[in-house]
């Protein structure tokens, strides 16, 4: 595996809206299974080995006070992280792209030392594609991350699962002051 660092180029408020044009801010690093690719996005960071309708990697960090696009709801610094899970929950079902959403475990977890949830939940696309993610979220400073697999459920979730825990294992935020 080789080692993957993303640099942060610009945090200002106007990154609230997300990342301008260019290269997305990044605050963190994480190791790049062999043989996975990085798709190119000024949104997040996504990799995938056999393409992203089959299974993808992905890292994305949120300003905290960004609202949802289906909820409108924000999360607050102070919110334990269950409550967070909480709001992400009503964010996927709501949104009108997720069918038949079935939340499989939703519990405590730990990201790099930082308090935060694990959730297992499979869905269904508007063409009927069953899909499987394992997400991880955390609250860090003023931002939101979460990391991510998602995949077809039928074959490439359990093939990939245990490279996706190695990925998270690896993942480290950066202390852009330290640099």
């Amino acid at each position: 595996m080789k080692k993957y660092l993303i640099v942060l180029f610009i945090i200002l408020a106007g990154c609230a809206h997300g990342p301008q044009s260019g290269n997305p801010a990044y605050r963190f690093a994480v190791d790049i299974p062999e043989g996975w690719r990085q798709l190119h996005t000024d949104k997040y960071f996504i990799i995938t080995r056999d393409g992203a309708y089959l299974q993808y990697f992905m890292v994305q960090e949120r300003p905290l006070d960004r609202p949802f696009k289906h909820t409108r709801k924000r999360l607050g610094k102070d919110m334990l992280p269950q409550e967070v899970a909480d709001v992400i929950i009503a964010e996927i079902t709501s949104d009108k792209n997720i069918l038949n959403f079935e939340l499989i475990e939703n519990f405590p977890a730990t990201i790099n030392g930082h308090s935060g949830f694990k959730m297992l939940f499979t869905y269904k696309d508007l063409e009927g594609s069953t899909s499987k993610t394992l997400y991880y979220g955390f609250m860090a400073d003023q931002s939101f991350y979460n990391l991510r697999f998602t995949a077809a459920k039928r074959h490439y979730f359990e093939r990939d699962l245990a490279t996706f825990v190695k990925f998270v294992d690896s993942f480290e935020l950066i202390d852009m002051e330290m640099r």
